[in-house]
């Protein structure tokens, strides 16, 4: 679903692997959704990189982090993250990850060139969707998830419009934003 791209050569420093979305057929549906072991590894990837697509992430389980741009994000559920491409992340000691995961290219974009900038303002403050909100974005993440499967005459169009619904409905809510774990501190001995 993503494939990893190792930049070679590189300033000071080491270079981040870049993932890049492979679809079967990007000229028609440049997007992925799946949970997080369909995938694949680089969904739950333990080392920081970056994307050339957006993502966002209902997370419904799990424990340890999520990394966004060097700061860590407890995975107490439900938990909701978007990515824009070029943002750095990771997963710290993740286990038992669960939830969903919806990939897409800019392309995907096109009928809403706004949620762009939606993306990336999500994507500097993680929600904790309170139950009722949560189970709302539930349940549209469920009817994507079957148009998704199917394949009925109007899919494509159909689908461009839950990412746009997705990313304005956790816009407009007024649950507090996930708030950063704190970093281990080393004890003075």
């Amino acid at each position: 679903m993503s494939q990893h791209q190792r930049p070679t050569g590189g300033s000071a420093g080491e270079s981040l692997e870049v993932h890049a979305l492979e679809v079967a057929d990007p000229a028609v549906l440049p997007f992925v959704t799946g949970t997080f072991d369909p995938i694949g590894p680089p969904a739950t990837a333990a080392f920081p990189h970056r994307h050339s697509f957006y993502e966002i992430g209902p997370v419904t389980g799990g424990r340890g982090a999520h990394v966004v741009d060097l700061t860590p994000y407890d995975l107490a559920s439900p938990y909701l993250y978007a990515l824009a491409p070029g943002q750095v992340h990771h997963w710290q000691d993740a286990e038992a990850l669960a939830g969903r995961v919806l990939l897409f290219t800019e392309d995907f974009l096109l009928p809403h060139p706004g949620d762009a900038a939606v993306v990336r303002s999500l994507s500097a403050r993680p929600l904790r969707p309170a139950p009722d909100e949560y189970a709302a974005l539930r349940a549209l993440l469920a009817e994507l998830d079957r148009e998704y499967r199917g394949a009925a005459h109007g899919r494509v169009s159909i689908l461009s419009s839950y990412p746009h619904i997705l990313l304005l409905r956790p816009a407009r809510l007024p649950g507090p934003p996930a708030r950063p774990r704190s970093w281990p501190t080393a004890s003075a001995t």
